[in-house]
């Protein structure tokens, strides 16, 4: 793995930003800038920018980026002509059905196998065919369903914590992906992303950080070996956390959820890779599948671990479902009791199951087969909509135009329950202009006038009758041009039939240089010689960043400069887990333990003190004040910083006599708090 992909591996680990400028195609992927997203259906996903997307072409694969651009939807037919492979996450593409009710694939064109890794691709019999008993390995599989193109999916099973190093799993998914085009080598293989991890996950070990390496490394896989790579994780992670968005993974953490599934395949069609079939044909006969057998791979992966599976509750129709709709249970356990609520215009009909089998009720408290796997388990409750008459309205964004000479379609939704249909539009057939003469009539040879469509540009001519013989005389002069250095003069001359002729009046003369210059047009003569210039002084000099490369601009002696030549970026400048440049985290920064005083201040009555705490690695925190201390008061006043005592009474002064002169003895009392506290010694602060 080069140096740059090796940065890139680092830097998704915090957001999966892949601007991964060190790809041989130099190409640059700009995600969505971090925000807290909810999860979206794929209704809701199509914006309109989307909407108003050329409709796609048909491309060399050669012209197509590794990493696959947004494109406009290339419909349900895309999805239909694709094989999906992969593990438990692609099964699952199987048990949920979109808006119209029909499931994402089939089994007609998807090889999942629940607990399977990368490296079991070569030699893990999975698949099998009706009417054969016999096991197929997946590239055996492939070359028997023959498909158009692929879409594969493996890594989950293969993480292991939080390396980066993606070295053993890169090697092993190359010998997998090259089985596969060895053994059909007419399919277009397109890599999608392992997808993102919960935050909130049974097995705790996983790590986004090992799943955003994986990532990385697999770009630069498919740049190397001309494959392409779907950057599926990028509708399916939130940018704000970095981890999967909110209901997009069942209780596990690991397995998609419908909601998922839904915005995967969204992203699927609006990334396509559209070229020219290249299968030979005729393709034969194609064998139908049966499928993977249940439990094929019996030992639960790492990613999911013990004996608990997921249990996923979805609707079909428009209904809700109350209750817990994610669950683990042990195998052969019961889930807790969910309850099925139809909506308005509908009932609740029955619950299904991928496996095993539902009440009628529409209370269910299910039972986990015993013979389920870590691919878990999808319950559905289904609602038929009560009768009535359909008021059908457009489905934003469902619209595709029809064109001059394509049948377009429109998505409607009915406005009472919600049902979908998919109407045909006709083609709009041609709108002609007046058309033009393109070629002139002659005599005894036919003209021509092409149409042109305003809607299309397709064109059509139609032949203009010759015209009778005639002798032109063009003897009127109606354009003409003097000779240059480079184009020769001309004169245009007009018939009276209307017909012109072109003849050269002059050959074109040539350049006259002096001193490297013609004295005509002012062209520079591109053999004269001045001087060979040496660029051995620097014109101009700019110092890299860590964000930004730094020139170099030489210049010769004669003034002229030779072109900019770009410095390598500097590194970055990392302080308590960042860059202080440019922010950029520490990939190898660790979680401070501030639990140690790194420097502390006693308190006075006047001033508060403080304590600053750091980690053994030497970062500190910012200080923590602490309360000012109590005044010392002595005498009425405090012995520290001089403040009055607000609480302090003087003792009596002497009392005048009421019988004359006498002098009247001192009166003795008892000391006051303030006269005790005056006779402490000033020497001792008091705490």
């Amino acid at each position: 793995m080069n140096r740059s992909i090796r940065l890139a591996a680092g830097a998704v680990a915090a957001l999966l930003c892949l601007t991964l400028a060190g790809c041989r195609g130099k190409q640059a992927i700009d995600l969505p800038a971090a925000t807290a997203e909810t999860a979206q259906t794929a209704e809701t996903a199509q914006t309109a920018e989307t909407a108003a997307l050329p409709v796609v072409q048909a491309a060399s694969a050669a012209e197509t980026p590794t990493v696959l651009p947004e494109t406009a939807d290339a419909g349900r037919s895309y999805v239909e002509e694709t094989l999906f492979i992969g593990d438990s996450n692609t099964v699952r593409y199987m048990m949920y059905a979109d808006e119209t009710g029909t499931a994402f694939t089939s089994l007609k064109n998807n090889i999942g196998v629940v607990s399977m890794s990368v490296g079991d691709i070569p030699t893990l019999k999975c698949e099998q065919f009706k009417g054969n008993s016999q096991m197929y390995t997946i590239p055996d599989a492939v070359a028997k369903l023959k498909p158009k193109r692929i879409i594969i999916c493996f890594g989950t099973n293969n993480l292991k914590g939080a390396s980066t190093d993606a070295t053993e799993f890169i090697a092993s998914y190359q010998k997998g992906l090259k089985a596969i085009t060895d053994a059909w080598p007419y399919a277009d293989l397109i890599v999608s992303a392992i997808p993102p991890l919960d935050q909130q996950r049974e097995n705790t070990n996983l790590t986004m950080t090992q799943v955003d390496a994986y990532n990385a490394a697999l770009i630069e896989l498919c740049e190397e070996n001309g494959y392409k790579f779907l950057n599926s994780a990028e509708v399916l992670r939130d940018q704000a956390t970095g981890w999967a968005k909110k209901d997009y993974t069942l209780s596990d953490g690991v397995h998609l959820s419908k909601e998922a599934v839904t915005a995967y395949f969204q992203y699927v069609r609006t990334h396509a890779l559209l070229t020219e079939d290249r299968r030979p044909q005729p393709l034969g006969t194609i064998p139908v599948p049966a499928g993977v057998p249940l439990g094929l791979i019996s030992s639960d992966p790492i990613a999911v671990r013990g004996a608990k599976v997921p249990v996923e509750f979805v609707v079909d129709g428009n209904g809700s479902i109350s209750g817990a709709r994610s669950q683990m249970v042990k195998k052969g356990g019961t889930c807790s009791t969910v309850t099925a609520t139809a909506a308005s215009g509908w009932r609740f009909d029955h619950w299904s199951a991928s496996i095993g089998s539902a009440g009628g009720s529409a209370s269910l408290t299910f039972t986990v087969p015993s013979n389920a796997d870590a691919g878990g388990v999808v319950v559905t409750a289904h609602f038929v909509p009560d009768e009535h008459d359909h008021v059908f309205a457009e489905v934003e964004g469902g619209k595709v135009e029809p064109g001059c000479e394509t049948k377009g379609s429109v998505k409607e939704k009915c406005t009472i329950c919600g049902a979908i249909r998919e109407r045909e539009l006709d083609a709009l057939g041609h709108a002609w202009n007046e058309g033009e003469v393109t070629s002139q009539p002659q005599p005894g040879v036919e003209g021509q006038r092409t149409y042109t469509c305003t809607r299309c540009g397709a064109q059509r001519t139609e032949p203009i009758e010759a015209l009778q013989q005639h002798t032109h005389d063009f003897s009127e002069v109606v354009d003409s041009k003097n000779a240059t250095c480079t184009e020769n003069g001309y004169e245009t001359r007009k018939c009276s039939c209307g017909e012109t002729k072109t003849v050269t009046t002059q050959n074109a003369l040539g350049h006259s240089y002096s001193d490297g210059v013609c004295t005509r047009c002012g062209a520079k003569d591109p053999d004269h010689v001045e001087h060979e210039h040496k660029f051995d002084q620097v014109a101009e000099e700019k110092a890299s960043t860590c964000t930004e490369q730094g020139y170099i601009v030489y210049k010769c002696s004669c003034g002229a400069t030779a072109e900019r030549q770009l410095l390598p970026l500097a590194s970055h400048q990392y302080k308590d887990g960042a860059c202080v440049v440019c922010g950029a985290k520490d990939p190898n920064a660790h979680e401070h333990v501030f639990d140690q005083v790194a420097e502390e201040k006693a308190s006075t009555c006047t001033e508060q003190g403080y304590i600053v705490y750091k980690c053994s690695c030497g970062a500190t925190t910012d200080r923590q004040m602490k309360e000012l201390a109590p005044h010392n008061y002595v005498g009425g006043v405090c012995t520290v910083c001089g403040t009055a005592d607000p609480n302090y009474v003087p003792p009596p002064t002497d009392i005048p006599s009421s019988s004359g002169d006498a002098a009247v003895p001192p009166v003795t009392e008892e000391p006051t708090p303030e006269t005790e506290t005056a006779e402490v010694s000033t020497d001792t602060p008091i705490e």
